[in-house]
């Protein structure tokens, strides 16, 4: 497959990917019982829309690996090593939440399913264990870098935008900071995240078919 496919391909998986991660955001707030006001994942884990809201963040994290690698090969001459840590860093926290995705969407339902398993969600034992934290942690600062990195790699190259950069670092740290606030203003740093991904996207679609 020719260079320019792989890059228009890659310009498709980064809108596709940022717009399934939108949609998965609304859906689970909209169709899913709120964690604030039952303060039991396992209502949420047992809700019948939890696997397939599941999914869809599953899918678009895939899309978003493949995608930013595509993004990455089209600065690579100019990134130097900022671009490289950033890459590194940013697909490490993909592979990181796509390996929590992973568990919610097909391990979470089935400990769930085992009634003397339930206080392991509804008692976030789960969620308390060192190890857990500790992942959890691990995937913060590997997205808080390659974010950071990447998107200022993003701003200064010549072959994107500078809004697509600013627009994915501010959505990414509205969406960090929203579930302290407002649930509403985590969707919102989502769809910000979104608009910058179709900007990066489609530049890359429009540069293969110049």
């Amino acid at each position: 497959m020719q260079k320019r496919s792989l890059q228009k391909l890659g310009g498709l998986a980064v809108i596709t990917g940022s717009l399934l991660l939108a949609a998965w955001a609304f859906f689970w707030t909209a169709l899913l019982p709120a964690f604030g006001e039952t303060g039991d994942f396992y209502v949420i884990v047992k809700d019948p829309d939890y696997v397939w809201i599941a999914a869809l963040a599953l899918v678009a994290l895939i899309l978003l690996i493949f995608g930013f690698t595509a993004v990455y090969a089209t600065i690579y001459d100019s990134s130097g090593i900022t671009g490289l840590l950033g890459y590194v860093s940013i697909t490490l926290a993909y592979f990181f939440e796509a390996a929590q995705v992973t568990w919610e969407a097909f391990v979470y339902p089935a400990v769930a399913s085992h009634g003397p398993s339930i206080p392991l969600f509804s008692d976030a034992i789960f969620f308390k264990h060192g190890q857990v934290v500790l992942f959890h942690y691990m995937s913060l600062a590997a997205i808080l870098i390659g974010i950071t990195l990447f998107c200022y790699v993003l701003v200064k190259s010549r072959e994107f935008p500078k809004a697509g950069g600013i627009l994915i670092f501010g959505g990414a740290m509205v969406y960090a900071a929203g579930p302290m606030i407002n649930v509403y203003l985590a969707v919102a740093g989502v769809v910000i995240l979104a608009a910058g991904c179709f900007i990066i996207g489609s530049t890359m679609i429009k540069e293969t078919d110049a």
